[in-house]
């Protein structure tokens, strides 16, 4: 049988092995055996991806850093390269923002900071204005402000209030116990004076134990009923916390009132409690007692304290143990701080602390610095995304409404009919679903959030469901090209423009890129590949597109090196300069970064072969007046075994033979079928200052051979040249036995 089969487009990718007997559906037609270094475009075809030009290298070859983008308006937007301790600079040109260090002298802009090389990939972001938030759980929220290309300030967020919780006390001392059994009776001392009389009734806890206090002995020892087995015999000093709020009754008192009148805010309150509870540290923790709000200013004993009523109270009375709540800062110290944050609804909202996993905190509106919680509609607020186990939120995003992603599943947060989340509403909290989210930050495609799954090696979309707009739907974005996530994804950059493409780091510092347009039901995959390794990536928004910039690791004469790069459409070979010179010349510099390496040489539009970088420089045969420099890539198209209907079934165990392909080029210069030249630029000592010419339109291949069972149709562009391959047509003869 003999038969023209025309393969229109390649908009499923690259297709997992596991698919290879699937010719039954759609996405097989569709798909390609090996796509490598090449981009799926939405009209179908592929493209030769995009070089990568070098910027400058990154400030340690052997450390990792990671790309952090700040964009005040697409006409002020720079790149952050932040590593171990600084933070450095670069404008969207590519230039790195420089000082002047001694007269004549420039070096690198540095913003000092603490963040640890261990911990740079947990930091999360949000950005405002000219200000960025930065969150770590183990760090403090900073605040990042531009006044000028080189004036930039990092700093502690100046919080107007910082949210408060019921945290307990952390006694400043070791606790050892008497007996590691389960039970009552059993004797907890501490190393210096940790208890106080209201402590009984409290618990203490620590990682794996849980103990409930029964009866206060002294400053230092208590017995308490062992409930959940501790860690050891000793707990180190600041290991173990005193839970909830001191357990006996609070008496208010007014002494400037008289009467029945209630004090208004501001008023000076007493606080006596029925036991000793009161400690130092109480000053600047919050009393939340007969529906009003007192925050603490001094504590005069262990019985009186005095503070500064911040909510009207509804009486003053006593309130029994339990009734009322002292609470602390829900951020520092051992609480940890938030590890993620985002706008919405005019609001600043924070989680993922590490004493409050699932809590969710929300400023007051337009006011992001004061997170004094509060009952009207635009006070400041916090709200628990619990679910059955205890997961931690990991990042905030707004699809329509507030998403959290934790590492056990995703929930919305609605206000009710419509309205605005806030503190005297009924708000919605609903879990959608459990695939939980990985520490990799996603990111949101059109009405879609694109997420790294927990295990880290499915992507999946999350988005509402057209009918329900309550109930979202998170199919898998790789379940067609599970090999290529394979080896874990270890980060995200979106580029809307010029073409909808997902950069995926992976792992092992390979990279893949996912082609994704759900309205041209488009979601191919396609794989990546340089002379090193991929590091980090960030997406840049400017005026004319969105710039993908990363950091690779490459092997530079004989040291390992870590350059910052940006994918640019216009270049064909990485970690590439380009550069103009009006009059030409032979020997082109600025090629220290290549030294010792074998690079590509395009000159005035035409490819010279391979140059050996010597004293960062080369030298051509000829002037030019214009060259790209730089390391080569090889763009691979390899073609599936195509279905063929015969009068015996299909074609897919038959004999193939393959008497013709035609490839449909579009503005393409150079490329082989099967190692095999179909067409280039003219060869010879003549033609050499002329370059070649793009060629658009259908090129045959003929006697590509034939075999049992086999078909292999493989169309490469070896050259720094443009690629776009737009369909093949093969013709082929298939006999069944």
């Amino acid at each position: 049988m003999r038969a023209a089969i025309m393969k229109t487009n390649f908009t499923a990718g690259e297709l997992s092995p596991r698919l290879y007997g699937r010719s039954d559906i759609d996405r097989y037609n569709n798909g390609a055996k090996v796509l490598l270094n090449v981009f799926v475009l939405v009209q179908g075809g592929v493209i030769g991806r995009y070089g990568l030009r070098f910027t400058q290298p990154a400030k340690h070859g052997d450390k990792h850093a990671v790309l952090i983008p700040y964009v005040f308006n697409r006409d002020q937007a720079y790149m952050l390269e932040v590593g171990d301790a600084y933070i450095r600079v670069y404008l969207q040109n590519g230039a790195q923002v420089q000082t002047e260090a001694t007269p004549g002298v420039f070096a690198p802009y540095e913003i000092q900071s603490d963040y640890a090389e261990a911990d740079l990939d947990a930091i999360d972001y949000v950005q405002s204005g000219d200000t960025m938030f930065l969150f770590h759980v183990n760090y403090p929220t900073r605040r990042l402000r531009r006044f000028g290309n080189a004036a930039w300030v990092l700093e502690d967020v100046p919080w107007v209030n910082l949210p408060y919780a019921e945290v307990g006390t952390r006694p400043a001392a070791s606790l050892t116990l008497d007996s590691l059994a389960l039970g009552p009776g059993r004797t907890l001392t501490a190393s210096a004076a940790a208890f106080m009389a209201s402590d009984v009734g409290r618990e203490i806890e620590t990682e794996g134990g849980l103990a409930l206090i029964t009866a206060f002995t002294s400053a230092t020892v208590v017995t308490a009923d062992v409930l959940t087995p501790f860690p050891g015999l000793v707990i180190a000093d600041g290991d173990w916390l005193i839970t909830g709020s001191p357990y006996a009754t609070l008496t208010p008192t007014w002494p400037a009132g008289s009467g029945t009148d209630l004090p208004a805010v501001g008023a000076a309150i007493t606080l006596t409690l029925g036991a000793a509870g009161w400690r130092d540290e109480d000053v600047g923790k919050w009393v939340d007692i007969n529906a009003g709000l007192i925050q603490i200013t001094a504590v005069s004993s262990a019985t009186v304290a005095t503070g500064e009523l911040r909510r009207v109270m509804s009486a003053l009375v006593a309130s029994p143990a339990l009734a009322w709540t002292l609470m602390g800062s829900a951020w520092g110290g051992r609480n940890g701080y938030p590890r993620t944050g985002t706008f919405f609804e005019q609001r600043l909202w924070c989680a993922g602390s590490r004493m409050f996993p699932q809590t969710v905190w929300g400023s007051r509106i337009g006011e992001y610095l004061d997170f004094e919680l509060g009952a009207e509609s635009d006070d400041a607020m916090s709200l628990s995304a619990a679910s059955e186990q205890q997961h931690t939120i990991t990042h905030l995003t707004g699809l329509g409404a507030l998403v959290t992603l934790s590492n056990g599943g995703e929930t919305t947060i609605r206000g009710t009919d419509d309205s605005a989340i806030a503190p005297n509403s009924k708000n919605k909290i609903k879990p959608q679903s459990n695939f939980g989210c990985s520490l990799v930050s996603p990111e949101r495609i059109g009405g879609e959030l694109l997420f790294v799954q927990r295990g880290g090696r499915k992507i999946r979309a999350l988005s509402a469901d057209k009918i329900d707009s309550d109930q979202f739907g998170a199919p898998d974005m790789t379940v067609l090209a599970e090999h290529i996530t394979r080896a874990g994804v270890a980060g995200l950059a979106y580029q809307a423009e010029p073409d909808p493409l997902l950069f995926t780091l992976m792992a092992d510092g390979e990279l893949a890129v996912l082609t994704f347009d759900r309205d041209q039901d488009v979601i191919g995959w396609t794989r990546q590949s340089t002379q090193g390794r991929f590091d980090a990536l960030a997406t840049l928004p400017t005026e004319d597109g969105d710039q993908v910039w990363a950091i690779v690791i490459r092997e530079v004469n004989g040291q390992q090196v870590r350059y910052v790069e940006r994918f640019d459409p216009s270049l064909h070979t990485d970690s590439a300069i380009t550069g103009v010179d009006p009059a030409g010349t032979a020997v082109w510099g600025g090629l220290a970064h290549l030294e010792g390496m074998a690079v590509k040489v395009k000159a005035d539009g035409v490819e010279l072969g391979d140059r050996i970088v010597s004293g960062g420089e080369i030298t051509l045969e000829r002037p030019a007046k214009t060259v790209e420099i730089g390391l080569q890539y090889v763009s691979r198209v390899e073609m599936l075994r195509p279905e063929v209907q015969t009068q015996e079934g299909t074609s897919q165990g038959g004999s193939v033979r393959i008497s013709e392909v035609k490839c449909r080029f579009l503005e393409t210069i150079g490329a082989t079928v099967n190692g095999q030249l179909i067409f280039g630029r003219p060869l010879g000592l003549g033609v050499l200052d002329k370059p070649p010419q793009p060629f658009t339109g259908d090129v045959p291949v003929e006697t590509l051979g034939w075999g049992r069972g086999d078909f292999h149709v493989v169309v490469e562009q070896k050259q720094p040249y443009p690629f776009h391959l737009q369909a093949v047509i093969s013709t082929t003869t298939v006999n069944a036995k």
